[in-house]
């Protein structure tokens, strides 16, 4: 990648004059945050091979339709595994990979948005590297829940997300400590779900699975027959509590308003 910056006000403008988002460069690299993140003392060509393509040099300033693609989708992620080979394994294993396979297939992308590759959710650009463990539960929350926004909601909601990224309690669960940095496990099953919560609970028995994390109504037909049971009864329950604070506040504010009614009848009544 071309080692320049066209940052403004707003992040990046491309070639074309579309705004691009300082996060998210495009084919446009800021070598002054390049230089500070994980990868600064790793050479262009590392990644990237001879800086030549079609047999034309770099950069090929006629490869315009070329440059209008998604950069995600044109860079060959086998070459992370040169330094992350255990991580790329991994990641072969995993739901995301299974995703990206079955849409390349069928080309039908899913519900949740097109099939993530290690650029959806690694920066290689700009990645930072020696993070404290709150500092990742909280980029990994806003990376994770940039296609599971309901999920990520949810977790937020929940005792571990409250603690994990509002508190910075670094020994509470986050995304990955559940479903695996790169395998990225469905918990759907009970039994995945179960060997899940044991890493930190060791002695947790089998009802202990039936816990919901992710209370979330939405894309309901994924789920299994369990989990929509579980989240009507949750749901419901809800409801239940609900309208019992309701009629329970309107009880009392209106006692106390009659109660201050009668006062003022008394007080009137008196002064006759």
């Amino acid at each position: 990648m071309v080692g320049f910056s066209l940052q403004v006000s707003i992040g990046f403008s491309n070639a074309w004059g579309k705004a691009v988002p300082a996060s998210n460069s495009g084919w446009f690299v800021d070598m002054n945050r390049f230089s500070s993140s994980a990868h600064g003392a790793v050479k262009c060509e590392d990644c990237h091979g001879p800086m030549t393509g079609m047999g034309k040099p770099h950069p090929d300033t006629t490869a315009k339709d070329f440059l209008k693609g998604e950069t995600k989708r044109v860079f060959d992620y086998q070459n992370c595994q040169k330094c992350h080979k255990n991580s790329y394994e991994r990641f072969l294993s995993g739901e995301h990979a299974k995703a990206l396979t079955k849409e390349k297939e069928t080309g039908v992308i899913s519900k949740t948005g097109i099939a993530p590759v290690c650029g959806d959710c690694h920066s290689a650009h700009y990645s930072k590297s020696h993070l404290s463990r709150s500092q990742i539960n909280k980029a990994m929350t806003t990376t994770c829940g940039s296609c599971h926004p309901d999920q990520m909601k949810s977790y937020l909601a929940n005792y571990h997300g409250k603690t994990a990224v509002n508190l910075e309690f670094d020994k509470s669960a986050s995304c990955t400590d559940c479903h695996g940095a790169h395998h990225c496990t469905s918990l759907k099953e009970k039994g995945a779900a179960l060997k899940s919560c044991q890493r930190c609970h060791p002695d947790a028995q089998p009802q202990f699975a039936d816990i919901i994390i992710h209370d979330s109504k939405t894309d309901l037909d994924n789920k299994s027959d369990t989990k929509k049971t579980g989240l009507q009864t949750v749901h419901t329950l809800s409801l239940i509590s609900l309208i019992f604070i309701v009629m329970v506040l309107a009880f009392f504010y209106s006692h106390s308003c009659l109660l201050m009614l009668r006062k003022i009848h008394e007080k009137l009544r008196t002064h006759k």
